[in-house]
C-alpha cells in the first residue's frame, strides 16, 4: 500500500489476506476516543434531514462553533475531516509558487497532497537524539532558506505527540508575517496543553482542528479551521461545494454542548498514557516523552514488527513508516487490560 495515504484505518484486504477477524483485534493504531461518541450527538445524526442537501455555508454548524470558541463565524471553515480541509489550503496556496515546508517526522497527508498537486516539498525534521524535540530556530532557519509559500506544523505532533510551548509557535507565525502557517492541532484537546485551545494566531495562520478524535466521530468526517474571513473566502473558493454533509453539521452542533465529554475521554486518556510509558520502559523500550494519548518506540523494522503483532497476537499498531520513521511504531494508550497486552506481545517479539 502507498505509504503516502495509508494512516491507521483498517485495512479489510489485509485482514482478509490474513485470515484476521477484525472484531477480534486490539486496535491500538488510531487515536480515536474509544469512549464513542456523546448520546446526544448520536440523536442529532440519526435526526439529520436525509432528503435535502446541506447547507453549503455550514451557517447553524458555523454559529455553534464559533460560540463555543469565542470567535468570529466568518473566520471559520468546515471540512470533510482534516484530510480535506489540508488539501483545500494546499490547492489555494499553490499559486504562490512557492514549496511547502513540512515539520517533521510527522502526519503524511500534507506530502500526498503537495504530490498530487505539483507543489515542491521541502522536509526540516527534528532530530531523534534530542526526542524529536521540536526546535523553532531550526525551523526558522529552514523558512529563510526556502522561502516557503505554506509551512505544515503539526502541534502537537503526529506520530511523535511533541509540541513546543504554543506561545512560541505563535511568536514564529508572527516572525514571518509574509507566510502561511498551516497549524494541525488535530490532536491539542485530547493533549496535556489542551488549554492551548484558547490561544488565538496570527493572521497568517490556518489553525486546524478534527473532531474525529475526541468526539469518536471518524465515520462521520468532521473538522475545522479558523482563519481570518478573507481566507476563509479564498478557500471556500477553491473546493467543491457539499463538502460537509447535514450529518456532520448536526453532529457539530450537538457536540459543541458536550465540552464534558471530551474532558472525561481526555483525563482518561492522558492517565493510560503515563502508565504505559512506565509498563513500556519496564520492558526495555524508551518511549519518546509525548503530550498526547499516544507514545512512539523505536523497535526496529517497524513494518515486520506490526506484520508479527497482527499476524501472531491479534494487536494492530501503526508502523512509522509513513511517517519516516521505519524504525518506530506508534502506539495508543488504552485501558489496563488492553495495555498488559500489548506490553506482553512487544516483550515476546523484541525479546525484551
Amino acid at each position: 500500500m502507498d505509504e503516502l495515504i495509508h494512516h491507521g484505518d483498517l485495512d479489510r484486504l489485509e485482514l482478509e489476506r490474513l485470515g484476521i477477524s477484525s472484531s477480534a483485534l486490539v486496535d491500538v493504531s488510531v487515536n480515536v476516543s474509544p469512549f464513542g461518541p456523546h448520546l446526544e450527538v448520536v440523536r442529532a445524526i440519526r435526526e439529520a434531514s436525509l432528503h435535502v442537501y446541506p447547507d453549503r455555508r455550514a451557517l447553524d454548524a458555523r454559529a455553534a462553533l464559533s460560540v463555543a470558541l469565542d470567535v468570529d463565524p466568518a473566520g471559520l471553515i468546515l471540512g470533510n475531516g482534516a484530510a480535506e480541509l489540508i488539501w483545500t489550503v494546499l490547492l489555494a496556496s499553490r499559486a504562490s509558487g512557492g514549496p511547502l515546508l513540512v515539520v517533521g517526522p510527522t502526519f503524511s497527508e500534507p506530502v500526498a497532497a503537495a504530490t498530487a498537486l505539483g507543489v515542491a516539498v521541502v522536509r526540516v525534521d527534528m532530530d531523534e537524539r534530542a526526542a524529536f524535540e521540536v526546535d523553532a530556530t531550526v525551523i526558522e532557519r529552514a523558512i529563510d532558506a526556502c522561502s516557503p509559500s505554506l509551512v505544515y506544523v503539526c502541534h502537537p505532533n503526529n506520530p511523535t505527540g511533541r509540541a513546543m510551548p504554543t506561545a512560541r509557535l505563535c511568536q514564529l507565525v508572527a516572525s514571518r508575517p509574509g507566510t502561511v502557517f498551516l497549524v494541525d492541532q488535530a490532536f491539542l484537546s485530547l493533549s496535556s496543553m489542551h488549554v492551548d485551545q484558547a490561544i488565538r494566531f496570527p493572521s497568517n495562520a490556518v489553525v486546524l482542528r478534527s473532531m474525529t478524535k475526541d468526539h469518536a466521530l471518524a465515520g462521520v468526517r468532521v473538522a475545522y479551521a479558523i482563519t481570518t474571513p478573507s481566507r476563509v473566502r479564498l478557500l471556500e473558493a477553491a473546493r467543491a461545494s457539499w463538502t460537509v454533509s447535514s450529518l456532520a453539521q448536526a453532529a457539530i452542533c450537538a457536540a459543541v454542548l458536550h465540552p464534558e465529554h471530551v474532558t472525561a475521554a481526555r483525563t482518561a486518556m492522558l492517565a493510560w498514557r503515563r502508565a504505559f510509558t512506565m509498563e513500556l520502559t519496564a520492558i526495555g523500550l524508551a518511549p519518546i516523552p509525548s503530550e498526547t494519548a499516544y507514545l512512539v518506540v523505536r523497535t526496529g523494522d517497524a513494518d515486520g514488527v506490526r506484520e508479527r503483532l497482527l499476524v501472531r497476537h491479534g494487536i494492530l499498531a501503526r508502523s512509522g513508516a509513513s511517517f519516516g520513521m521505519p524504525e518506530h511504531l506508534r502506539l495508543a494508550a488504552r485501558d489496563q487490560s488492553l495495555r498488559a497486552r500489548v506490553v506482553r506481545a512487544l516483550s515476546v517479539e523484541l525479546g525484551a
